[in-house]
């Protein structure tokens, strides 16, 4: 409704500078690393099933229906198997339910930088991300810190400290939580309030991994070591800013995927393309993550509301111009 006042306001071309800023940093620190960027697809016959409760747009062509990506989650581990070292910098769409809007960390529409790796374990692609976080901040710090308030790099300073980042594992991280007071159920995705929180009691980002397998999707791997959890990890952000990247090694046995994706209830027709790939050993083993650019944006500018972190905010229960 005030898209001509809001494109014009100077806050939020600074922001939209950031944003630019942030893509291209952290491309050129992947580049440097040996990553190769892929055009992401737009639509496919499938997407990722794992949305904490969004769903999925879908468009019928040529007779056929595909669904909007969500997440190129299928397709990095396609690549990655065959590359080694990939990335896209994909625009994904959830259909978020309309009270979501108030969270002010999800939008409809947005950017996520998804990295993915085979021949690599679960610590090493941490250590990758966590390398990426800290050198875009502070490339923004050292470079372009006219962009912002003095109270939002006096914050960064603070928070974004040079890494190793702190680790806690999903059960602990229960434990603290209940301590705090939050309710939580095991077996469940952490709340996003509770997750937000998390960050807070730690002051700088951390990591929260080992989910069980019962409450994410059929694509990670279960964990050797430690039955009924996974090898996965969310980097959560302090100033109750919550989750900013998922990631996790991958599933690629096909025997496996068809039981987690008969587990989940999903019709394995669905996923026929990428189980025959699987089938004919196409898909290796591989790790990776997706980062959230709005969500790191609006992280550095200390905003209110993710909206305020794209140019074209698609906001849940509002699409804009």
């Amino acid at each position: 409704r005030n898209y001509p006042i809001y494109i014009r306001h100077p806050e939020i071309l600074r922001v939209v500078k950031t944003y630019s800023i942030v893509l291209r940093t952290m491309r050129r620190i992947l580049d440097e690393r040996g990553f190769m960027e892929l055009p992401a697809p737009i639509i496919g016959h499938v997407s990722d099933p794992g949305l904490r409760g969004a769903g999925k747009a879908v468009v019928e062509i040529y007779g056929e229906t595909y669904e909007v990506q969500s997440s190129v989650i299928m397709y990095k581990q396609l690549y990655a198997s065959l590359l080694e070292k990939i990335y896209y910098a994909a625009r994904n769409l959830r259909i978020e339910p309309p009270e979501n809007m108030y969270t002010g960390r999800h939008l409809v529409e947005f950017t996520q930088l998804d990295v993915e790796a085979s021949i690599t374990t679960a610590s090493d692609m941490m250590r990758l991300a966590e390398e990426t976080l800290y050198k875009t901040v502070r490339y923004i710090l050292n470079h372009h810190s006219e962009l912002l308030t003095y109270n939002q790099v006096d914050f960064l300073e603070k928070t974004i400290t040079k890494p190793p980042y702190p680790r806690i594992d999903y059960d602990s991280a229960l434990e603290l939580l209940e301590r705090k007071g939050y309710r939580l159920e095991h077996g469940k995705e952490i709340s996003f309030e509770a997750e937000a929180a998390l960050g807070d009691i730690y002051g700088t980002p951390v990591w929260l991994h080992g989910f069980p397998t019962v409450s994410r999707g059929f694509y990670y791997m279960p964990d050797p070591e430690k039955p009924g959890y996974n090898i996965d990890y969310n980097l959560i952000l302090p100033g109750h800013a919550g989750e900013v990247l998922d990631g996790g090694c991958r599933e690629y046995r096909y025997e496996k995927l068809v039981e987690r994706i008969k587990y989940h209830g999903e019709p394995l027709e669905k996923y026929r393309w990428f189980l025959e790939l699987a089938k004919a050993g196409a898909i290796q083993p591989s790790c990776g993550w997706g980062m959230g650019v709005e969500r790191l944006v609006k992280y550095i500018h200390g905003l209110r509301h993710i909206a305020y972190a794209s140019p074209h905010p698609r906001i849940p229960g509002i699409i804009g111009p």
